[in-house]
């Protein structure tokens, strides 16, 4: 029975892995009360949506997806349905399409914003939120519909964000 590294009194359940820009792995053991105190989701959730997800993925497994390869490792996105791990790099761009729905339904959003308190997760989706509306004032102006610009950057102004920013 591994204790949990952060408290040393409970057994850990979750096992957490990070990789050093020179592939040296960090491990480290928690276990639920401390996962859910550093903001986890409950780690009979994380366990059984990710069981979940997986057994999904190998019922269905069809044709079509034995024909979609990854040009640089040569996996299948049937394989990868199988194993439920990709196999480089270049399988993110091969699989793309595919993988979206996956990541939206695991993570919640395909818009990596990081881990960080409720609030800040408030204040990321604000700024992505910012960054959108900012891009399609852009695209009113230079397609010259100048009421939809003036509404995006009302839009903008209730945002908070000032011309300029």
């Amino acid at each position: 029975m591994k204790r949990c590294d952060l408290c040393g009194k409970n057994e850990a359940v979750l096992k957490l892995q990070q990789l050093d820009k020179e592939g040296k792995a960090t491990e480290i053991s928690i276990c639920a009360e401390c996962a859910k105190k550093k903001g986890f989701t409950s780690v009979e959730d994380l366990k059984k949506g990710a069981a979940e997800l997986l057994a999904e993925l190998k019922a269905r497994i069809d044709e079509k997806d034995k024909k979609v390869v990854c040009p640089k490792c040569g996996m299948s996105f049937a394989e990868f349905k199988r194993v439920g791990r990709l196999g480089c790099a270049g399988c993110y761009s091969q699989f793309g399409e595919q993988l979206q729905p996956l990541i939206r339904r695991l993570h919640g959003s395909v818009q990596h914003i990081g881990k960080s308190p409720h609030q800040g997760k408030k204040k990321a989706q604000e700024r992505l939120q910012i960054q959108r509306l900012r891009a399609e004032l852009q695209a009113a102006i230079k397609a010259e519909d100048y009421e939809r610009a003036a509404a995006l950057r009302d839009r903008l102004r209730q945002a908070g964000d000032e011309p300029g920013n």
